[in-house]
């Protein structure tokens, strides 16, 4: 009895020796305040879990490219020099990637392991902001940047500037953001070519062999000037052959006349590529004023101004300016100088363009300035019918009670114009016509011409007042601005209006119908 306790209890402290002589593994942790990170960016690790002898053994931190071998970890930290608490304050790498922050012991084995990931924000509906969306050769303008971190920044994120069709990777550098002044602002010179540009912000400059990594965009378009009235004028619209005349043109940009900007004579009809260099904006005498001598042969010609003469000819409708049309005669004709009647310098050739197209009524070859009536549009919308289909229009039935002019009649009865009462039995003939109602009679009246034609059309420029147009004057608004009839009016900073219910001076609805004629006699 007493050998078999024996045996037992030295079964037992064979046990005990063997179970003392096997290793203890270490139980170390790490948690992360957060696993996703910009590059550079600040974090922390907690470190939980390790004996007193396995940070006396040289314990360490440090972080690797995930698969990494862990022997190859390059040390950042020792546990032992962590403050109370265990937590390590760490900066992510730069390059983008995944990676993990990794605990050791002082054998360079791995004890446990935490993985992050370093990529690249992208920015945010307002963080990269243009001063202007459309801009002229060369004009100055800006860009602010927000959003990026200060390690980013640190890091060198920089911003290009590249055709919108250009490859990402082939911008080129035009500015460290950390060395834009404290609002970020870039301060530049639009291209000097026309089209559409972008400006392309990375968050971190090229590291490791790796492309920079793109934070946002931000287009502009760079666009040519377009001329209001006034700023191109002919001294003369209707002209002997060869005879002296001169042209002045004003409203181009520095930048547009530095590229080259030049005026050229054509025949109306010619393609615009076909237009030649007759001289060049910059060697106009002061008060942008040049003499030319009329073409030799008679016939409808345009003088035309491009905006830069260093781009592709194909790309002179994008560049175009402005035209002013005027007439070669071979003999002398009656014309109406600007000034008589009222008559502006700017309407000049087009109003005297409408009379040799038997456009205009005698009646309204007076007192310009003043504000056209309804009557007296319904004799021009008449004549525009008449002049496009070759035909005389009928005098229809009479259903108004305060006129009885045939012309108002014809108009009626070719659905131009109605009553403007809800009974239909007035007319209104003195009334003043606004924009929108001329855009309307109009439209109708090249309806009742060409019974085919298609009303559609969008805005060509951003008019802020397009809210004001009345519902059932839209799409004519937009038809006639989108064939150019109805340009509406520019302000000194580049905002757009159309002004539908402003009136329109006689001058100016004889050059709409002038606009009308040119544009749709050839369908």
């Amino acid at each position: 009895m007493k050998k078999r306790f024996l045996s037992i209890v030295l079964v037992l402290c064979l046990v005990m020796s063997m179970l003392l002589s096997v290793p203890v593994f270490a139980a170390g942790t790490i948690a992360l305040d957060k696993t996703q990170f910009t590059a550079g960016e600040k974090g922390k690790a907690t470190i939980s879990g390790l004996t007193d002898e396995e940070i006396e053994y040289g314990a360490y931190l440090g972080i690797a490219e995930a698969g990494e071998r862990a022997e190859n970890t390059p040390y950042y930290k020792a546990v032992i020099d962590l403050p109370a608490n265990n937590v390590w304050e760490f900066e992510a790498p730069t390059s983008l990637g995944t990676y993990e922050v990794r605990l050791l012991d002082g054998d360079e084995k791995l004890i446990a392991s935490a993985g992050i990931t370093v990529g690249a924000p992208k920015a945010q509906p307002g963080d990269i902001k243009i001063s202007k969306a459309e801009v002229k050769l060369n004009e100055p303008m800006s860009v602010t940047v927000k959003g990026l971190t200060n390690e980013m920044i640190a890091n060198d994120a920089w911003l290009g500037i590249s055709e919108a069709n250009e490859k990402i990777q082939n911008t080129s550098l035009d500015a460290y953001i950390a060395n834009l002044p404290a609002d970020n602002t870039y301060q530049f010179k639009a291209p000097y070519n026309f089209g559409k540009y972008e400006v392309r912000v990375f968050s971190d400059g090229v590291t490791d062999n790796k492309e920079s990594v793109l934070f946002g965009t931000v287009t502009f378009d760079v666009v040519s000037s377009k001329a209001k009235p006034g700023d191109i004028v002919l001294s003369k619209t209707n002209v002997q052959p060869e005879e002296t005349m001169t042209i002045t043109v004003n409203g181009l940009t520095p930048g547009e006349i530095d590229q080259d900007a030049f005026f050229g004579i054509n025949l109306a009809n010619d393609k615009l590529e076909n237009t030649d260099v007759t001289a060049y904006i910059s060697n106009f005498k002061i008060g942008n004023l040049y003499e030319f001598k009329a073409p030799s042969n008679p016939g409808n010609y345009e003088a035309r101004v491009i905006c830069s003469g260093t781009i592709d000819e194909s790309l002179y409708s994008y560049a175009l300016f402005g035209t002013v049309p005027f007439t070669v005669s071979g003999a002398p004709v009656d014309e109406i100088a600007a000034g008589t009647e009222g008559l502006s310098p700017w309407a000049a050739g087009e109003v005297n363009l409408a009379v040799d197209e038997k456009l205009v009524t005698d009646k309204l070859l007076s007192q310009f300035p003043k504000n056209i009536t309804r009557e007296e549009f319904c004799e021009l919308a008449v004549l525009l019918y008449e002049k496009l289909t070759g035909l005389k229009a009928d005098v229809g039935a009479n259903p108004f009670t305060d006129t009885k002019n045939p012309e108002v009649l014809k108009a009626f009865k070719l659905g131009i114009v109605n009553g403007t009462n809800p009974e239909k039995t007035l007319f209104s003939p003195n009334l003043e016509i606004t924009r929108e109602q001329i855009s309307a009679m109009l439209l109708r009246t090249l309806q009742a011409a060409m019974p085919n034609l298609q009303p559609t059309g969008e805005f060509k420029a951003n008019f802020l007042d397009a809210n004001r147009i009345s519902p059932w004057a839209l799409s004519a608004v937009k038809f006639m601005n989108a064939n150019d009839i109805i340009k509406g009016s520019t302000t000194s900073d580049g905002s757009a209006y159309f002004l539908p219910q402003g009136n329109t001076t006689r001058e100016m609805a004889i050059m709409l119908v002038l606009r009308s004629f040119n544009q749709f006699s050839k369908f």
